[in-house]
């Protein structure tokens, strides 16, 4: 850290212009005229490279925000592509499946255009507009994903007819430039289709918006037209020269189609501006366009022509002053320009941390300040964006729930010298296992619990469990609205006081963790859209300040998307489709299969028969033998099944000691041989250490059948035959065929 500092000792107070008038009453014109005019000189070029910095800054943050709701968009589309059952839908085309994933995609980003998804040739199988068979090349995207079996995030120009075709409408009937997020679908080492997403950037006013809002500069989207760039998408805001449909300079167009940021001066329109230029390119590497970011140089140019109107009347009067008070005004008046100048210098540098600290009890003493609070501005945005970078490339690295949770406090902590913290999760069930032992799950908004999940600076017996509802912890999840209590006095009471009473509806405030006095606690709710997730709870003995506050807000939003998105991951991976005693499918792939076997069946008049299989006496076995000689029983029996079954049929573990077989493509008469075949089987196996041997009985249902219209139609048949079979002796197979039923023995 650099602190310029200059000081007069002890003067009256007395402003600028008199300084000026007494220095140069005095002093030689042409010396202090030529003084007059190197420094304001200096300091123009000073200024100017300040400008052009600070441009030269924010085109860098404009690029990140460029691409960043089409980096959302794949981040959520690479999630899909590892979904089994999205796979599946792509390779069987499953269009209904495809149609409702495409929906909900729409509806969660509702700032997508378009999107759609493709088969392995590239042809639509379901879009937003319904189009649907047509190959749109998107720039040559789809081509290059398929091609490399990478994600891209680029932008195209696309021409109208493209459009068109894929029902897209456009007023214009030139070319729309689109930012465009493709993900390839990969199955068994092969891209077997693609998702893709749109975002129009013609009159698309998010990037404009979002710059303005951070850095209060104006920008705007070029695309090229021909042999010009025309703007796409400004915001109509006073100092903007730009607006929708302005052409670029020729000069400066030829210097973005080089591929390089174009920083400077230029003038349009007439008017002067400080203006940074970076290149958007398409897939092939080739200038399509570019992003704007630039400020007016009238407030500088004010302060240059009121500077030099002082200088002319300073000088004149001068002429008439000592010089003894005009080596005291000039020192008062040069030393802190030089000053500045060096502020400025640093500044420019690179160096955030310069303070320019001016004590001669006038007017530059307030531009000292005034530029102090300027850099620790600049430095606060930076240090928030840098802040924001480190957060979210942490959390778009992991969907390991525990990882996240654990990781992202102890960066929290990092990133702002937090004194303690917890992370709550709310909890209605008996799943998840929280640092102190807790165990839940989130997702119910119903009444439950705050699990205190990860936690650090406290005491594990001070992190207690507490309601959802109750306490500030509850309030503030409930409301969904951030908690700060501020400036905290070090006597407050801080565990089950009653400061909420006047102003919180009753609620007593219980911290659920506090036993020391810092001077900021915060709470940040964790949710998405209706799915409460839990609560962030910070505190620090420093203090917080706004943009603390700003920070772990946007942290909070982050961290709830991240800890949904593992939430669904786990999920998908817990639907286990397998049985863990027998190694057969569970009764969720038999929800699953029967329901796909049933439909093609019923599409395509094809046979279908399941066969119901119970094991005879199966409770005496484990009354006798002990449950653990029923396990294996039950281990052996689906080996039998497994072994014994055609690659096309799927053997399944229906429940207890009953086991499902889908037979595809078999009608009753073949069902009867197989079912026939495993009876044998099994009746002939020696299950040691049972001597006796073991029987089954067989209910089967078969398709076609009238009665049969559904696949809980279908299970119930095969129950009720495999029903009648022991009923009728055990050891039997029961079905029936064009309404006559069938018993073998």
């Amino acid at each position: 850290m650099s602190n310029i500092e200059y000081s007069t000792g002890f003067r009256p107070k007395m402003s600028i212009k008199k300084k000026f008038v007494l220095s140069f009453s005095l002093a030689v014109l042409l010396p202090l005229t030529l003084l007059a005019v190197a420094n304001t000189f200096i300091f123009k070029e000073q200024t100017k490279k300040a400008s052009l910095n600070k441009v030269k800054i924010t085109l860098n943050g404009a690029q990140r925000i460029y691409y960043s709701q089409g980096n959302r968009l794949k981040g959520a589309f690479l999630i899909s592509s590892y979904n089994p059952y999205l796979i599946n839908a792509i390779t069987h085309k499953d269009i209904p499946f495809i149609n409702s994933l495409i929906k909900s995609y729409k509806d969660a980003f509702g700032f997508a255009s378009y999107i759609g998804i493709t088969d392995n040739r590239g042809s639509l199988l379901a879009s937003t507009s319904g189009a649907l068979g047509f190959k749109p090349s998107l720039g040559g995207m789809i081509f290059n994903v398929f091609h490399t079996g990478f994600p891209v995030v680029k932008t195209a120009l696309i021409r109208k007819i493209v459009l068109t075709r894929m029902g897209i409408k456009i007023a214009n009937d030139e070319s729309n430039m689109f930012l465009v997020t493709v993900v390839p679908f990969i199955h068994n080492g092969k891209v077997i289709g693609s998702i893709f997403g749109l975002i129009n950037l013609n009159g698309n006013g998010y990037l404009p918006e979002t710059i303005y809002n951070e850095y209060r500069l104006n920008t705007a989207v070029f695309a090229s037209v021909f042999n010009t760039q025309v703007c796409l998408a400004t915001l109509k805001i006073p100092g903007n020269v730009f607006g929708i449909g302005s052409k670029l300079p020729d000069s400066i167009h030829r210097k973005i189609l080089e591929g390089k940021n174009f920083i400077g001066e230029m003038n349009y329109g007439g008017e002067d501006i400080f203006a940074a230029f970076h290149p958007i390119k398409n897939i092939d590497d080739k200038v399509i366009g570019s992003i704007a970011v630039f400020i007016s140089n009238k407030e500088y140019l004010s302060i240059f022509r009121k500077t030099a109107f002082y200088a002319v009347v300073i000088i004149i009067i001068g002429l008439i002053m000592s010089f003894i008070i005009s080596y005291f005004a000039s020192k008062d008046t040069l030393n802190p320009i030089f000053a500045i100048t060096k502020a400025i210098k640093n500044f420019t540098e690179g160096d955030l941390d310069t303070k320019l600290i001016i004590k001669t009890n006038d007017e530059f003493e307030s531009i000292g300040k005034g530029f102090t609070e300027m850099a620790e501005t600049v430095k606060d945005r930076e240090e928030r964006m840098r802040k924001y970078n480190i957060f979210s490339d942490f959390l778009v690295g992991s969907l390991d729930f525990e990882k996240i949770i654990s990781s992202a406090l102890n960066i929290l902590e990092e990133l702002l010298n937090l004194s303690s913290g917890i992370i709550y999760i709310y909890e209605k069930g008996t799943v998840l296992t929280g640092q102190d032992g807790n165990i839940g799950t989130y997702g119910d908004n119903s009444e439950g619990f705050l699990i205190p999940w990860k936690f650090y600076g406290i005491r594990k017996f001070v992190a207690n469990k507490i309601k959802a509802d109750e306490g500030i912890t509850g309030h503030c999840l409930s409301k969904k609205k951030t908690v700060w209590f501020h400036d905290i006095p070090e006597n407050a009471v801080l565990l089950k006081d009653a400061l909420l009473e006047n102003g919180g509806a009753g609620k007593a405030i219980d911290y659920g963790f506090c036993e020391v006095f810092p001077k900021d606690i915060a709470w940040f709710p964790l949710y998405v859209g209706d799915v409460n997730i839990g609560v962030l709870t910070v505190s620090s003995i420093h203090g917080f300040n706004e943009e603390d506050i700003s920070f772990l807000e946007h942290a909070a939003k982050e961290l709830s998307v991240a800890l949904d998105n593992s939430r669904l991951h786990k999920k998908l991976n817990e639907l286990s489709i397998t049985d863990e005693l027998t190694g057969l499918y569970n009764r969720r792939k038999l929800n699953e299969a029967l329901e796909i076997e049933f439909d093609k069946a019923k599409r395509f008049n094809n046979s279908l028969s399941i066969l119901i299989i119970d094991i005879d006496h199966f409770k005496s076995i484990n009354d006798f033998y002990g449950h653990k000689v029923g396990d294996i029983v039950l281990a052996k029996l689906g080996s039998l099944l497994s072994k014994n079954t055609r690659n096309i049929d799927i053997a399944v573990r229906y429940g207890g000691e009953e086991f499902v077989i889908i037979l595809s493509q078999t009608d009753f008469k073949n069902a009867i041989e197989a079912a026939k075949k495993i009876k044998k089987i099994i009746q002939d196996f020696k299950f040691t250490p049972i001597e006796k041997e073991i029987t089954v009985s067989i209910g089967i249902a078969s398709l076609p059948d009238e009665d049969i219209k559904s696949v809980d139609d279908m299970l119930k048949a095969g129950d009720d035959f495999l029903y009648e079979a022991k009923n009728s002796g055990r050891n039997r197979i029961v079905g029936s065929c064009s309404g006559k039923k069938v018993e073998i023995d």
